[in-house]
């Protein structure tokens, strides 16, 4: 691990000792005694999100690759790839995707990298329409005041020009141009990057422009998987007896998600995540152990599905140190 990745995880970490330290104890665990066995509802919730989620990925290998994958394989590489990129810090879960999808299925590593470069800037892109309803819904209901409207707007402002820069290199195919002006000074091992990265980059281009259909059909899915959060969120405050709207679940869930994208160089968004929902609950339900037992509630789902994905990935021989030379 990093210095700086061991730094924010103390930070993480001290954050939330602090949330906790500023939460009354016993109401905290009221609430969270609410749901029991209720708590199956919130899995399944994700379960179907998730399935809305491989189906698109599985969409993007199809396009970029040429080849055709059952869903199920899907699932089983995205659900383990997702559980490693929480637990581990040194390696992320996407290249560990990449590694299954070549361990597994014989495909070509950089082929495998393009089509998970190309799922997440859709799902992205997807977050910028999400956080766009939400946005509204948080002006519109006018429960989260000033603060939270103001630094919702800052946040999204940033966060939609961030994508869109990323999304414009892309279907430019800008890296290609800016390496071919200084590739006559790079060293050989440079230039031999940027060719893997130039090959990834056109195909990448290729469908955003032949391709619409699919795309569209890629971002409709990865939104459908945001407004399940919402969703789920929605859920975990009905099954703990506290009513809002689907509007203020929209809300509270762009608010998290904001947060989440801003500060991802926070291993596992330890503590920001918890901090933001204590707010933002607090903002509308005045209560901090509610927004703490929410927290928990995802946190705790986060942790199952972890597992679940660890166990599916113990056999399968997942070989980290050539998976860091491929980076």
């Amino acid at each position: 691990m990093s210095k700086f990745k061991f730094l924010y995880l103390i930070f993480g970490i001290s954050l939330l000792i602090f949330i906790f330290n500023k939460v009354d104890i016993n109401l905290f665990l009221n609430e969270l005694n609410k749901l029991r066995f209720s708590f199956l509802a919130i899995l399944l919730i994700y379960f179907v999100g998730f399935i809305l989620d491989s189906y698109s990925w599985q969409l993007c290998i199809e396009n970029l690759v040429k080849t055709k994958l059952k869903l199920h394989q899907i699932f089983k590489i995205r659900i383990i790839g997702e559980a490693f990129n929480y637990v581990l810090f040194q390696v992320g879960g996407e290249p560990i995707k990449a590694f299954l999808l070549k361990n597994n299925f014989g495909i070509k590593y950089k082929s495998s990298i393009g089509s998970l470069i190309l799922a997440k800037t859709i799902i992205l892109f997807a977050l910028i329409i999400f956080c766009f309803i939400g946005l509204l819904s948080i002006f519109y209901t006018n429960k989260f005041g000033t603060n939270f409207e103001n630094a919702s707007l800052i946040g999204f402002t940033l966060f939609t020009a961030l994508i869109s820069l990323f999304f414009i290199v892309q279907r430019y195919k800008l890296t290609s141009k800016i390496h071919n002006i200084f590739k006559n000074k790079l060293s050989k091992k440079f230039n031999a990057f940027f060719k893997n990265l130039q090959e990834m980059e056109h195909k990448i281009a290729e469908f955003y422009k032949k391709t619409k259909k699919d795309f569209f059909k890629i971002l409709f899915l990865n939104l459908c998987n945001w407004f399940f959060g919402a969703l789920e969120l929605y859920a975990i405050f009905f099954l703990l007896n506290q009513k809002i709207t689907f509007l203020e679940a929209i809300a509270i869930e762009t608010l998290v998600q904001l947060v989440r994208a801003m500060l991802f160089f926070i291993p596992s968004n330890l503590g920001t995540q918890e901090g933001v929902f204590v707010l933002a609950v607090n903002a509308l339900k005045d209560s901090t152990p509610l927004g703490l037992a929410v927290a928990i509630i995802r946190r705790l789902r986060e942790v199952i599905w972890i597992s679940i994905g660890l166990t599916l990935g113990y056999n399968q021989k997942i070989d980290f140190k050539k998976i860091k030379s491929q980076l």
